[in-house]
């Protein structure tokens, strides 16, 4: 089986990955308004038309926006989010009742597989990120053969790695993580002091140190030549370069699996798209045996007065 994954945007003002398999399009978030992510789609040769279902990782609104709620509802497309999720938008977002009325809404459960279709599954895995709760994604896509014929790690938002997360992302054939800032580009920038403690913090984004350090230990679980991509998501306008977190991604696998394509998403454009298919040495992949152990942590409010989409999320 042959499926297609990519990144339609990535960054603080809207967040949007279509994942193409066997005629299902997943779209991961949903924080492109309408004309955009029409547009976004159109530039890799997909549409509407291609999208079956939305899952969504977690309510800040670079993840997801109201007028992209209504498109789901016209387009009869279903929208899968965790039960609190939903309580959350069915305060703040317009558009949100009719969805739900329509019948579209799917629950998703920490730690529990969804089945989108027999090829296709999800494995959500609860993350530290103070829009809670906040989820990442093991991906897997299966084929008449033992074990997973491709797999995807998808985790865009999150302060701090755990053992539960290099678990779940063992194995990977795409791994897409959060490089979110360069440390020192974050403490030096004219950002308030509370909102450079929320970045730095455990329940805030991950910079390009850690998320090389994530990186490393996730590939060291994972077999000889996994991750063979490594996705580059989120980065700060502000408080990043592509070149910073590529020579981040880079340093971390050299050792590893030095062949890994990296390829770092960006806001304004999709990224390169990725092919995947049972590899040749799939024989070789890790399979994660833990199953993942929710993340409890006090809610923090889902926005911050002063700033709008471009930054903090």
């Amino acid at each position: 089986m042959t499926a297609r994954f990519t990144v339609l945007a990535s960054g603080s003002s809207g967040n949007v990955s279509l994942l193409e398999c066997d005629g299902f399009g997943l779209l991961i978030d949903c924080g492109l308004h309408p004309r955009f992510l029409t547009a976004r789609l159109k530039s890799i040769g997909a549409s509407w038309e291609r999208v079956s279902a939305v899952v969504l990782t977690h309510t800040h609104t670079d993840h997801w926006k109201d007028g992209t709620l209504a498109e789901l509802r016209s387009r009869k497309i279903p929208l899968y989010a965790h039960p609190d999720h939903f309580s959350h938008l069915d305060n703040v977002a317009s558009s949100f009742s009719t969805l739900s009325a329509a019948g579209l809404t799917r629950e998703f459960a920490d730690g529990k597989v969804i089945d989108f279709t027999p090829s296709l599954t999800c494995l959500p895995i609860r993350v530290p990120h103070d829009a809670n709760p906040t989820f990442a994604f093991r991906i897997e896509g299966k084929d008449n053969e033992t074990g997973p014929a491709w797999a995807i790690g998808y985790a865009s938002d999150l302060g701090c790695g755990s053992p539960e997360l290099i678990s779940a992302f063992a194995g990977v054939d795409v791994l897409a993580l959060e490089y979110n800032h360069d440390e020192l580009m974050e403490r030096e920038s004219s950002r308030p002091k509370f909102l450079v403690d929320r970045v730095l913090g455990d329940m805030g984004h991950l910079s390009n140190k850690q998320a090389a350090e994530l990186t490393r230990a996730i590939a060291s679980m994972s077999g000889e030549g996994f991750p063979g991509h490594l996705v580059q998501l989120h980065l700060s306008r502000d408080c990043n370069l592509p070149e910073l977190a590529a020579v981040a991604g880079r340093e971390a696998l050299v050792a590893l699996n030095p062949a890994a394509e990296i390829i770092t998403a960006k806001q304004d454009a999709a990224a390169k798209s990725i092919t995947l298919s049972r590899r040749p040495n799939s024989s070789n992949r890790a399979v994660p045996r833990i199953k993942p152990a929710p993340v409890r942590r006090k809610t923090i409010q889902p926005s911050l007065p002063g700033f709008d989409d471009d930054e903090p999320w």
